[in-house]
């Protein structure tokens, strides 16, 4: 009876093998760009092949890779080369060499195109649990406990003074959250290791 259970539980277990192998197929496997379109089925650009979306790839010495994709309405932050200011504005379009973005410089409805090749630098931001909050709330949190210890009274028993141990505290709190901003909020150079592209759906 035994050896009768083994052989079908056997049976049973190369019976889903099979047809799980059956079931994948390569060719039909979705690659990482149409995977993240289908998990991301509101994004601002549409699906039909030919549309055009810019894409940073950041491999960093320490951490994992990852991939940044900007699409024609979202709002980017970078630095080029040749110029000083900080550029932040909202994607119009984008081609094969360059983007364009809308010039709110000069106070009415204006557009300018950047080119890729003078892009130095992209800030970006991704959101991780906690820690994105604590960037904003740890700083906040360590001025609060400052200020209280400021106001309210004290072992001397009087108010407006404060001591070493309250600024220790509240440092501390300030400089965890600027760890978890630098966490959140990142500037990747744009290099050979860093690089940007141009992908067309299809």
């Amino acid at each position: 009876m035994k050896n009768n259970f083994f052989i079908i539980l056997a049976l049973t277990l190369l019976n889903s093998y099979a047809w799980s192998q059956d079931a994948y197929d390569r060719q039909k496997a979705l690659n990482s760009e149409e995977l993240f379109f289908k998990q991301n089925v509101n994004k601002v650009i549409s699906g039909n092949a030919g549309q055009k979306y810019l894409v940073l790839d950041a491999a960093p010495r320490v951490g994992k890779f990852r991939r940044y994709r900007f699409f024609p309405g979202d709002v980017v932050k970078f630095r080029t080369r040749n110029e000083k200011i900080r550029f932040k504005s909202a994607i119009i379009s984008i081609s094969d060499t360059s983007l364009t973005i809308a010039n709110e410089a000069t106070g009415k409805m204006d557009y300018r195109e950047i080119m890729l090749k003078d892009i130095r630098l992209f800030k970006v931001s991704k959101r991780i649990p906690f820690v994105t909050e604590a960037s904003y709330y740890f700083p906040i949190a360590g001025l609060l406990y400052i200020g209280a210890d400021y106001v309210n009274k004290g072992v001397d028993d009087k108010r407006f003074t404060t001591d070493g141990s309250a600024f220790i505290v509240g440092a501390a709190l300030m400089a965890a959250g600027f760890v978890c901003y630098k966490l959140s909020f990142a500037s990747i150079p744009v290099n050979n290791r860093n690089k940007l592209k141009v992908i067309e759906t299809y």
